[in-house]
C-alpha cells in the first residue's frame, strides 16, 4: 500500500511539473508563430510552414520511437542499453541531413519557391544535431523524473521566444523562422548534454538494435502515417498548383490554412505531451494486471476526453474571432476551417488513451494500423485539391479519418487485449455531443455573431459540457477529485 502512494504521490507531481511545463513550452511556440505571423506576410509564413513541412516528412519516416523505447523496455536503464539508443539516433539524424541536402532544389521546385533553396539547405542542421541529443533525460522519466526534460525544453522555448521578435523585425520574411528552428535545435542539443547524469557514449549492441527495430519498426510504418496526418493537408495545398498543373491555392492561401492549424496544433501537442509522459509509465507499471491496468485506463480515457472537449468547443464556436484577434485581420475568414481543425484534433486527442494502453502492452501495431485507417482521408484531401475544393472541405476530410482511427483504434484493442471499447467512446461520446452542439450554435448564429455573443455561447457551452461529464460518471468524479487532493490509490477506486 506504501509503494502505491508512493506511485500515486510521484504521479502526481510529475503531472503537476508537466502540465506546467507544457503550457510553458506550447506557450512559447504558440507566441512565437504569432510573432512572426504578424511581423510577414500569409505568404512568406507559407513558405515558413515549408520548412516544417519538410523536416516533418524526414522525421516522422525514420522514427523508431528510441525515447519511448528507453522508457518502456525493462532494461532500458542499462548504460550499455542507451548508448546504443544514441548511436543509431546519430546515424539517422546524418541520414536525414544528407538525404535533406540532396532533395534541397526538388523540394523548392515542387512547392513552387526555387528562389528559396539555400533556406532547405541549412535545414540539415536539424536533423543532424538532433541526433547528438543524450538520451539521459528520456531515461529518468522511468522513474518519473520529468525535471531534466522540463529543464531542457523549457529552456530552449524562453531563448527562441526571445529572439523572435528581433529576428522578426529585422529580417521581415520567413527566413526569420528559419533561424529560429535552427537555434532551437542546437540549443536543445546542448541542453541535454548539460542535464545529463551519464557520460555521453555510443555502443553498438546487436541485441538492443534488434529490440529496437522490432519496437520500432511498426512505428517507422506509423511515422510515415504520421506525415500525412498532420502535413498532408498543408502539403496538398503547397504543391496543388504544380502537381495539377493550374492556380488552385496560393502562398496565401497556405499561409491561412497553417495560422489555422497552429492555433488549434499548439493545445494539442500540449495535452500530447503531458498524457503520454505521465500516463505511459503509470500504464506500464501493471502491464500483466489486469484488473489494475482496466482501471486506470479507464480512468486515463475520462481524463483525456475532458481535455479534449474544453480544448475544442471554445475553438469551434470562437475560431473566426480568436483568429483575428490574435494574429491580426490580415488572415480572416477561416472560422469554418478552424472548427473544422478543431473537431479533428478533438478526436486525435481522445484516441491517445486507446494509443497509450496498446502502447504500455507492447503494442506499437495499433497505432500503426489505426493511422493505416486514418490516412484514407488523405485521398479525400487530394481529391478536393484536384478540383479546386474550399479548404474546409480538405479540414473536413481530415475529421472524417479521425473518426475512422478511433473506431478501429478501441476495436483492436478490445480484441487483441480484452479491454472495453466503452471505457473510451463513454467519454468520446460526451465530447462528441458538444462539439456537435458547438456547430449547431455556430450555424445557427454565423449571421449575427458579435465577439460577446461568440464568447459567451463558448462559456456556457463548455460549463455544460463539464456538468454531463461529470454527471456521466460518479466513479470518475471521485476518482479525479482524489487525484487531485493525493488521496486513496487510483487503482481502488472502481474497487
Amino acid at each position: 500500500m506504501r509503494s502505491d502512494r508512493s506511485l500515486r504521490g510521484r504521479v502526481y507531481k510529475g503531472g503537476i511539473n508537466l502540465v506546467a511545463s507544457q503550457i510553458f513550452v506550447q506557450g512559447c511556440s504558440f507566441v512565437r508563430n504569432v510573432i512572426i505571423a504578424r511581423l510577414v506576410s500569409p505568404s512568406d509564413f507559407g513558405i515558413a510552414s515549408m520548412f516544417a513541412i519538410s523536416l516533418s516528412l524526414l522525421e516522422m519516416i525514420s522514427n523508431l520511437a528510441a525515447e519511448k523505447l528507453i522508457i518502456q523496455a525493462t532494461e532500458g536503464d542499462a548504460e550499455s542499453f542507451q548508448a546504443t539508443i544514441q548511436c543509431l539516433q546519430f546515424i539517422r539524424g546524418s541520414l536525414i541531413a544528407l538525404v535533406l541536402f540532396s532533395i534541397a532544389g526538388p523540394l523548392a521546385h515542387l512547392f513552387g519557391v526555387e528562389d528559396v533553396k539555400w533556406a532547405f539547405q541549412w535545414l540539415v542542421f536539424i536533423p543532424f544535431s538532433r541526433g547528438l541529443i543524450h538520451q539521459d533525460m528520456y531515461r529518468l522519466q522511468r522513474q518519473l523524473r520529468f525535471g531534466p526534460s522540463i529543464l531542457v525544453e523549457a529552456g530552449v522555448g524562453v531563448v527562441v521566444t526571445i529572439a523572435a521578435y528581433p529576428l522578426g523585425k529585422w529580417l521581415g520574411d520567413y527566413s526569420a523562422m528559419l533561424w529560429i528552428i535552427v537555434a532551437q535545435a542546437g540549443i536543445g542539443v546542448l541542453g541535454s548534454h548539460i542535464v545529463a547524469e551519464r557520460r555521453y557514449r555510443w555502443a553498438l549492441d546487436k541485441r538492443v538494435i534488434s529490440q529496437m527495430i522490432t519496437f520500432g519498426w511498426p512505428l517507422l510504418i506509423n511515422g510515415f502515417l504520421m506525415f500525412g496526418i498532420f502535413q498532408g493537408d498543408r502539403f496538398m495545398i503547397g504543391v496543388a498548383n504544380r502537381l495539377f498543373g493550374r492556380a488552385i491555392y496560393t502562398l496565401s492561401d497556405l499561409g491561412v490554412y497553417s495560422v489555422a492549424f497552429s492555433l488549434v496544433f499548439a493545445p494539442t501537442m500540449l495535452i500530447a505531451n503531458v498524457t503520454g509522459n505521465l500516463f505511459l509509465p503509470l500504464l506500464s507499471s501493471v502491464p500483466d494486471s489486469d484488473s489494475s491496468f482496466q482501471r486506470r485506463y479507464y480512468f486515463v480515457c475520462q481524463t483525456i476526453a475532458l481535455a479534449g472537449g474544453l480544448f475544442s468547443i471554445p475553438l469551434i464556436i470562437s475560431g473566426e474571432w480568436i483568429i483575428r484577434a490574435i494574429y491580426g485581420s490580415k488572415y480572416t475568414s477561416i472560422g469554418s476551417v478552424v472548427a473544422w481543425l478543431a473537431a479533428m484534433q478533438a478526436l486525435r486527442i481522445i484516441r491517445i488513451g486507446p494509443t497509450l494502453a496498446a502502447m504500455a502492452k507492447g503494442d506499437t501495431k495499433n497505432a500503426m494500423y489505426s493511422n493505416i485507417v486514418r490516412s484514407v482521408a488523405f485521398f479525400g484531401v487530394v481529391m478536393i485539391a484536384a478540383f479546386g475544393g474550399s479548404m474546409s472541405l480538405i479540414a473536413a476530410s481530415g475529421f472524417m479519418g479521425e473518426v475512422l482511427a478511433m473506431g478501429y483504434c478501441v476495436g483492436r484493442l478490445k480484441n487483441i487485449h480484452r479491454i472495453p471499447m466503452v471505457a473510451c467512446l463513454k467519454p468520446a461520446a460526451m465530447a462528441g455531443i458538444f462539439m456537435v452542439l458547438g456547430v449547431v450554435v455556430v450555424s445557427a448564429f454565423h449571421m449575427s455573431q458579435t465577439l460577446p455573443v461568440s464568447l459567451s455561447i463558448s462559456v456556457v457551452t463548455v460549463i455544460c459540457f463539464l456538468g454531463g461529464v461529470f454527471y456521466m460518471s460518479n466513479d470518475f468524479r471521485k476518482e479525479l477529485i482524489a487525484f487531485i487532493l493525493k488521496k486513496p490509490d487510483m487503482a481502488e477506486v472502481h474497487s
